[in-house]
C-alpha cells in the first residue's frame, strides 16, 4: 500500500542521496527566487539607463542588463514567475489527468476508449507543436500559456492513473467496498485515490520539469508572458542581441533553468528507484 506520507518518506530515504540532494537543491532555488527580490535593494523591473550593462561588482553581483536593472534580482524574479507558471499548469494537468484516468479505469467502456484516443493523439502530435500553434493565435498572457500547455499535458498522468486504477479495481478490498454499496465517488476518493498517489506524484514531478521547459520555450519565442513580467525564457530572449557583448545576460537565467531541471530529475529518479 502506498500513500502520500509513505511516498514522501520513501523519497527522502529510499535512494542513495540523490533524492535528498534534489530536494535540497530545489528548495535552495525556490528560496533564491522567492527571497532575493524581497531582500534586494534593486527593483527587477525599474530601468535605469545610467547603469546599463555594468559588469559584475559588489553592488551588482551579476552586473546589470541593457536597461540598467540588476541581473541577479531580475533572474530571481523571473525564476519565481517560471516556477509558479509551471506549478500552476502542472497542478491543472495533474488534476485533470488523475480524474480522467481514475474514471476511465473504474468505469471502463466509453471513458476508457476516449482516454486511449487522447493518448494516441498525444503520441502522434508533439505537445510543443500544438502549444506553439495555439499560442501563436492567442494574445500573450497566463491564459494563453494554460491553453497552450494543458490540452495534451494531462495525458501522461491520465494513463498512469488509469493503469493503477485498473490494477486496483479487481482487488479484494475494492470489490468488498463495492459489494457494501459504496458509490463510485466514494470509491474514487477514499479507496482508489490514496493508493495511486505515489505513481501520480512521480508523473506530476516529471511533468513539472517538462512544463517548465515548455513554458520558458514559449517565452523565448516571444509568445509567452507579456512584458514587463518575464520568466527565464524571456530573459534569454532579451539577451540574444547582446550574446557576444554580454553573454552573462543569457547565461544566468539559462543556468538557473538547467539547475532546476537537474534538481527535479534527481527527485524523479529517486522516486522511481524507491
Amino acid at each position: 500500500m502506498t500513500g502520500p506520507g509513505l511516498t514522501w518518506r520513501r523519497l527522502m530515504g529510499g535512494s542513495p542521496g540523490a533524492g535528498r540532494a534534489g530536494i535540497v537543491l530545489l528548495t535552495a532555488i525556490v528560496a533564491f527566487c522567492g527571497l532575493t527580490p524581497v531582500l534586494s535593494p534593486h527593483d527587477p523591473y525599474l530601468p535605469d539607463p545610467a547603469l546599463a550593462l555594468l559588469p559584475p561588482a559588489p553592488r551588482h553581483w551579476l552586473g546589470t542588463d541593457q536597461l540598467g536593472r540588476d541581473l541577479l534580482t531580475r533572474t530571481a524574479a523571473a525564476g519565481m514567475v517560471s516556477l509558479l507558471t509551471a506549478f500552476a499548469i502542472t497542478a491543472i494537468t495533474t488534476a485533470l489527468g488523475t480524474l480522467a484516468g481514475t474514471v476511465a479505469g473504474l468505469a471502463g467502456g466509453l471513458p476508457e476508449r476516449l482516454l486511449r484516443h487522447a493518448a494516441t493523439v498525444a503520441l502522434a502530435l508533439p505537445g510543443l507543436t500544438l502549444a506553439l500553434a495555439l499560442a501563436g493565435v492567442l494574445p500573450p498572457g497566463p491564459g494563453t500559456m494554460v491553453a497552450a500547455l494543458v490540452p495534451l499535458g494531462w495525458v501522461n498522468c491520465g494513463l498512469v492513473a488509469h493503469t493503477a486504477t485498473r490494477r486496483l479495481a479487481g482487488s479484494d478490498f475494492v470489490l468488498a467496498t463495492r459489494a457494501l454499496g459504496a458509490s463510485p465517488s466514494y470509491l474514487l476518493r477514499r479507496t482508489i485515490a490514496p493508493h495511486i498517489a505515489g505513481p501520480v506524484l512521480t508523473v506530476a514531478t516529471a511533468d513539472f520539469a517538462r512544463t517548465l521547459i515548455a513554458a520558458t520555450s514559449l517565452s523565448f519565442l516571444g509568445i509567452g508572458l507579456p512584458p514587463p513580467v518575464t520568466d527565464w525564457g524571456g530573459l534569454v530572449s532579451d539577451a540574444v542581441p547582446l550574446l557576444i557583448a554580454a553573454p552573462r545576460l543569457a547565461i544566468a537565467p539559462a543556468l538557473a533553468l538547467a539547475v532546476t531541471g537537474v534538481a527535479v530529475t534527481l527527485i524523479v529518479d529517486a522516486r522511481r528507484l524507491s
